[in-house]
């Protein structure tokens, strides 16, 4: 993979921190898992939804244009990469993708922010709760592939919330 020039793509401006030109917004677990239960509590699915699609559009929406301006990162493995190592620059956790292709695949997280977060603030939970994970992973493989927001659905298939031992996540072409 060509080298990725972090100097200049992940830089601060002022009290913004700007990936690629575009200012990105870094939460402690504090806001982001009280703003993920109250949108679960007071909002159910369509809380989890928000979350979902936020994180796909903000994925998509950041990560196209870096993809475009290094041109010379052409393999589907090396942008899958590229993308992975963003997303635990950003402090968002560790992600490897695991047998993807273009209509798919899994990825496992041993190690994430919201789960982080969540265990820290609410201990275990029943149900899977990684929605922010899912909408980045659908957004990025939408980014590395040029289809539009939408186009891939991310189920999380085990969860380290609820005591697995890392998150697992399907990904499939809607």
């Amino acid at each position: 993979m060509p080298d990725f020039d972090w100097k200049r793509e992940l830089d601060r401006k002022d009290h913004q921190v700007v990936l690629s030109g575009q200012p990105i917004a870094i939460h402690c677990h504090h806001y982001n898992i009280n703003l993920q239960k109250t949108l679960e509590d007071t909002l159910g699915d369509d809380g989890i939804l928000l979350i979902y699609q936020s994180a796909e559009e903000a994925a998509y929406h950041s990560l196209k244009p870096l993809l475009a301006r290094y041109c010379e990162i052409k393999t589907f493995k090396s942008k899958l990469e590229m993308c992975a190592i963003i997303y635990q620059n950003c402090g968002l956790g560790i992600i490897h993708p695991q047998d993807i292709e273009k209509d798919g695949g899994f990825f496992i997280s041993s190690s994430s922010h919201h789960v982080t977060g969540w265990l820290a603030k609410h201990g275990r939970r029943n149900t899977s709760g990684c929605h922010f994970s899912r909408g980045w992973l659908a957004g990025a493989l939408e980014a590395i592939h040029g289809y539009p927001i939408g186009s891939f659905s991310v189920k999380e298939l085990k969860c380290k919330m609820t005591g697995d031992k890392e998150c697992v996540f399907q990904v499939e072409v809607c």
